[in-house]
């Protein structure tokens, strides 16, 4: 076994996803500002966006790839909603859906969350499923990924 990345808090992950080009991956932690990283081959390592809150899911979805954030309790992570963060391809990232943290204490129920698939998905085809928010908490929802060459923009829509 290598040691590929390890010393402080950007590399500690939950979800890594792999593409041909490099892996993937969310901070998760509540003591510093998280970010999404990218390894590549030759084991370099960038810090490509800047997320609200830790990650603990992460997904590829076709070319698109997906990491979802947490609302816990942080000093530093101040953001009360669930964001799901995607990219086509890696490249440019943003928040393109977000839940409000439901009402019950996080400490006696759960965080908010968006749990994403594990898995190899090569369809334009996202299932989520989100916890402790409103509006959709224990609900599952399937989503077809729009390719922005087709669209003019980025976006999803609900199956």
């Amino acid at each position: 076994m290598d040691v590929v990345l390890s010393g402080d808090q950007k590399t500690r992950a939950v979800a890594l996803v792999p593409t041909r080009e490099a892996l993937y991956f969310a901070s998760d932690t509540p003591l510093e500002a998280n970010y999404i990283y990218r390894l590549d081959r030759s084991g370099a390592l960038r810090r490509i966006a800047t997320i609200s809150g830790s990650s603990f899911y992460g997904c590829r979805a076709g070319d698109a790839l997906f990491f979802s954030t947490a609302v816990e309790p942080s000093q530093v992570n101040h953001d009360r909603n669930v964001h799901l963060y995607g990219s086509l391809g890696g490249r440019s990232w943003s928040s393109f859906l977000a839940w409000p943290k439901d009402r019950w204490p996080m400490r006696l129920f759960q965080y908010g969350n968006a749990v994403l698939p594990t898995g190899d998905n090569a369809t334009d085809m996202l299932a989520l499923s989100c916890v402790a928010v409103e509006g959709d908490d224990l609900q599952t929802t399937l989503w077809r990924i729009i390719d922005p060459a087709e669209r003019g923009q980025i976006g999803s829509s609900v199956i």
